[in-house]
């Protein structure tokens, strides 16, 4: 399952911060705003670059720029610009946001925190800042005895000396897969890859995932390992799911609808269309494709198990079209085009995909 991380996102659309100058350096600030908002940031960090060179000390457009770095998959870039930022103006409460953002997902949870409690000393009690705060200072303690496997890309977690092997196993699915998943979908991204394999209690305290969940990608790969051993097959298939998330978060970020995140998902963690197909009929219903876009934590078992089957079949349609350019659509959709404005130029529609469960 994939937890859409739509905290930044929601940020950039709340946080559109406004500049107080006459020159032309706040409309340039209000376009770049405006076109992450959009999805556009590469057109947004064109925009704050060329404001930042008549104003280079400005920390809202060092914000901007660095919101749209990251939503450019360069968080590295991106908390230069957020530093700098916090720097000049420690009472930025969207920077330091931001910035401790990019840090937790990128795996420093120590400067996340650290960001978020100075931030406090400027806005002290600020809910969004203390909510954060609070959950990230109880995963720090949950994962404080964990131990670590690393190889290439791959960083897994894991309590205990019990389950080293658990882990090695972990690593060695997730090379495998990488290299299948990154060969079919056209791009092996760069970034590191962090597992957390938890206990199922541990799993969903930190998750808070609905019951029917088995593991969640949020920027992040959580499962919980209870039974891996007399289960490796359900082992391997969660890995490769939640993989597949995070391969397309490094891809296309938070662009990727929610069933076609799933779909492929499925796809590739070896899940059996016509299985799905005999569900469908058996329920007897069906939900629009586009009611999917948005997740499925929402849903009980039952809408989950409809929502997903109907994922998995509608990338289908696709996967069964030979040669389907499947680096040119998350292309687009990084570069901000909606599904629906992308998916005409490879010859389908909606209406086409939804034929994979309505026939």
């Amino acid at each position: 399952m994939r937890h859409t991380r739509g905290f930044i996102l929601f940020l950039i659309v709340s946080s559109a911060l406004p500049l107080y100058a006459q020159s032309s350096v706040p409309e340039l600030n209000e376009a770049g705003w405006k076109a992450l908002q959009a999805g556009n940031s590469r057109r947004a960090l064109t925009l704050f670059n060329e404001a930042l060179t008549l104003r280079p000390n400005d920390p809202v457009l060092l914000t901007g720029a660095g919101a749209a770095l990251h939503a450019e998959g360069r968080p590295r870039d991106a908390m230069t610009r957020l530093k700098q930022a916090v720097s000049l103006a420690p009472n930025l409460t969207t920077a330091s946001v931001i910035l401790a953002q990019i840090a937790y997902d990128d795996g420093d949870a120590a400067l996340a925190i650290k960001t978020i409690e100075n931030a406090l000393k400027h806005a002290p009690g600020d809910p969004v800042l203390t909510s954060k705060l609070g959950e990230w200072k109880q995963e720090t303690k949950v994962h404080s005895g964990f131990q670590e496997e690393r190889y290439d890309r791959f960083r897994v977690m894991f309590e205990g000396h019990a389950e080293q092997a658990t882990a090695a196993q972990a690593v060695a699915i997730l090379n495998r897969a990488f290299w299948r998943v990154g060969e079919k979908l056209g791009s092996y991204p760069s970034s590191t890859i962090l597992t957390i394999l938890y206990t199922e209690q541990q799993f969903r305290d930190i998750t808070r995932a609905p019951d029917w969940s088995g593991g969640q990608y949020d920027g992040r790969i959580r499962i919980p390992v209870a039974g891996a051993a007399q289960k490796p097959q359900l082992f391997e298939e969660v890995l490769v799911h939640e993989l597949t998330h995070a391969i397309l978060d490094a891809i296309a970020g938070g662009h990727v609808p929610t069933w076609l995140n799933e779909g492929l998902a499925q796809y590739f963690d070896g899940s059996d269309p016509e299985a799905a197909r005999r569900r469908l009929k058996a329920i007897g219903r069906t939900m629009p494709l586009r009611s999917l876009e948005h997740g499925f934590t929402q849903f009980n078992a039952l809408q989950a198990q409809v929502a997903y089957d109907e994922s998995l079949l509608a990338v289908g349609v696709m996967l069964d079209r030979p040669g389907f350019g499947w680096h040119v659509l998350l292309s687009r959709l990084a570069g901000g085009q909606t599904f629906a404005e992308a998916i005409p130029n490879f010859g389908f529609s909606y209406e086409d995909l939804e034929t994979g469960f309505k026939k």
